[in-house]
């Protein structure tokens, strides 16, 4: 939460990463291709919280009210967000710097964020209230054939800080985030079916971190870890967890980490490996430049692996 405050008010220029997908035809397939980071010519027209990149190549931002509380002047008074208070949300072309600026109906700051399997983008949470932070109870689907947001059924209780994740089955499970109530965490997951929408709320054994790091295995399950030292597993088949499964070789914490799952390739028989990095003990005043892969290695030396895929 304090990161979030610490964001600047200033516009900030957007940094984009030129991969393989959009660098060039010339690059795909070549593995062994290092891209490089670029300063583009123009600069963002909303503080870029939360993005996303769809189906057609290009990047969708979604800021809400940008950290820019009603209290503040110039920001936002209320809703709609939009091109009028510099807020809102906005599609980005890559390839010619174009930006297409949309309103938001509801403060979509702080949300979580997935792609569809069917190419739409899913907006969860977001802001309810400032100081304190109050989670937002509501959703949204954005349609890249159309350019509209059109918000979903809410949730049981409000999300500021979620994490969602798109299951095998095609469900998008959210977790934690601050409740409409203040900031007291939501400690439940819920699961959201298009077509149908929210399924019961089912109340996890801990209390999880604000954005917990969720990473879907290739048994179905879904691997938790936040700043603790400790991981976690989830089974979306009976709603249960399995509690303190691995611990990282760093053994502190990590706030403000982060994780990815590495790649599965016939190399490694698809084994999973999930690599913690960064963060520190404390608000950070530098990265930490250590890294980790403890969900699926033990001892000092990380040579010894164990795998999560059969639990």
């Amino acid at each position: 939460m304090e990161l979030t405050r610490s964001l600047s008010f200033k516009w900030r220029s957007l940094f984009l990463l030129l991969l393989v997908g959009i660098s060039g035809p010339l690059l795909v397939g070549q593995v062994q291709t290092i891209g490089q980071w670029t300063t583009m010519s123009y600069t963002m027209p909303i503080n870029p919280i939360h993005v996303a990149l769809l189906h057609n190549g290009k990047i969708l931002v979604v800021a809400g009210s940008g950290n820019c509380p009603a209290s503040l002047a110039g920001c936002p008074s209320g809703p709609p967000f939009g091109p009028s208070n510099n807020s809102g949300a906005l599609l980005l072309d890559p390839t010619n710097g174009n930006v297409t600026q949309f309103n938001v109906s509801w403060d979509m700051f702080c949300n979580g964020m997935v792609v569809l399997p069917d190419g739409r983008a899913f907006i969860n949470g977001g802001t309810l209230a400032y100081d304190p932070f109050q989670g937002s109870l509501m959703s949204s689907i954005f349609d890249p054939a159309t350019n509209t947001f059109t918000d979903a059924p809410n949730m049981a209780h409000g999300r500021w800080y979620p994490t969602v994740l798109t299951l095998g089955d095609g469900r998008i499970m959210t977790f934690s985030g601050f409740l409409e109530t203040g900031e007291n965490t939501n400690t439940t997951v819920e699961f959201y079916t298009v077509g149908s929408g929210w399924s019961q709320p089912f109340t996890a054994p801990f209390t999880p971190d604000l954005y917990p790091r969720l990473h879907l295995l290739p048994n179905g399950k879904v691997f938790y870890s936040g700043a603790p030292p400790v991981s976690n597993l989830f089974d979306p088949s009976n709603n249960s967890w399995t509690q303190n499964v691995a611990t990282t070789n760093y053994g502190g914490t990590r706030e403000y980490g982060s994780s990815v799952l590495l790649g599965l390739t016939p190399a490694n028989n698809y084994d999973p490996v999930v690599l913690i990095l960064g963060g520190d003990s404390r608000r950070p005043t530098r990265p930490k430049r250590s890294t980790s892969a403890p969900p699926l290695r033990s001892g000092p030396t990380g040579r010894t692996c164990r795998s999560l895929g059969s639990r």
